[in-house]
């Protein structure tokens, strides 16, 4: 059991983690998971399960923002996607239990250092406009289907939502403008998640004591980046967020190989 100290930073850690992951449409583990395993200490298994409840956390309460707000979320588009997101999440979730600790850090410090270079790559680009025409290509859609299968496994291996797949897919592949795709990534991301944590929960690796305060958190942080995104600049919002994941990934990696 954590004493009151350390549930204190479990909440403020989820506070960022939803505020982060509903800006950002990458969902809550993005933070969550290396905040919990790098430091708090919890293991790798068991912070990538109260990932996955983070990420769960800001789809409901993002979301549901960005629908009452109207235009925001590509429902066809979104449920299309999911069906193989939510696919790849329930074989990632299960094959996770078959990698260590180590290797999963290892993995997750590669895929935030992925994550990192695309954000920060693409921060000055300028909006795009919707093109459905793009959408249309012969070859988007399959491999955007693909893409969304990978993004599934990488949400049940490291408890991240797989937005970090779903937004570019969205953004760059679909032609959606980058608030409509986070807003439509944060929409998906909860229905991977559940279908991820069937795994984690199957080997028991879901501990309700640190992911019930990490969901509190969450959501608060969750509603209130969903109120400030139509505020803020896309630019500095990635340039931010890309710094920030760069150095994480560096440390994740690093105590991975270290103790591998």
């Amino acid at each position: 059991m954590f004493a009151g100290f350390d549930i204190a930073l479990v909440i403020a850690g989820g506070l960022l983690a939803g505020l982060v992951g509903s800006l950002m449409g990458l969902g809550g583990g993005i933070i969550a998971v290396p905040f919990l395993n790098l430091v708090l200490g919890i293991p790798m298994h068991t912070a990538a399960a109260a990932g996955l409840v983070s990420t769960l956390c800001v789809s409901c309460s993002a979301a549901g923002r960005y629908l009452r707000r109207g235009g925001m979320i590509d429902i066809p588009l979104a449920l299309r996607l999911e069906l193989f997101a939510a696919a790849g999440g329930l074989l990632g979730g299960f094959l996770v239990g078959w990698l260590s600790g180590s290797v999963l850090q290892v993995l997750f410090g590669a895929t935030m250092a992925y994550a990192a270079i695309h954000i920060l790559r693409t921060a000055h680009q300028a909006p795009m406009r919707q093109d459905v025409t793009t959408r249309k290509s012969s070859w988007r859609m399959p491999a955007s289907y693909l893409l969304c299968l990978v993004a599934g496994v990488m949400s049940g291996l490291f408890g991240i939502g797989g937005g970090i797949v779903m937004v570019p897919v969205l953004h760059l592949f679909l032609a959606l403008p980058f608030k409509h795709a986070t807003a439509t990534s944060n929409f998906m991301m909860g229905l991977t998640a559940v279908s991820a944590l069937c795994g984690f929960v199957a080997r028991q690796q879901l501990d309700l004591a640190v992911s019930g305060p990490l969901a509190a958190g969450v959501v608060v942080g969750a509603l209130a980046g969903a109120k400030l995104m139509p505020r803020l600049r896309t630019p500095l919002l990635k340039r931010i967020f890309g710094i920030v994941l760069a150095l994480t990934a560096f440390e994740m990696a690093r105590k991975g190989m270290t103790s591998w």
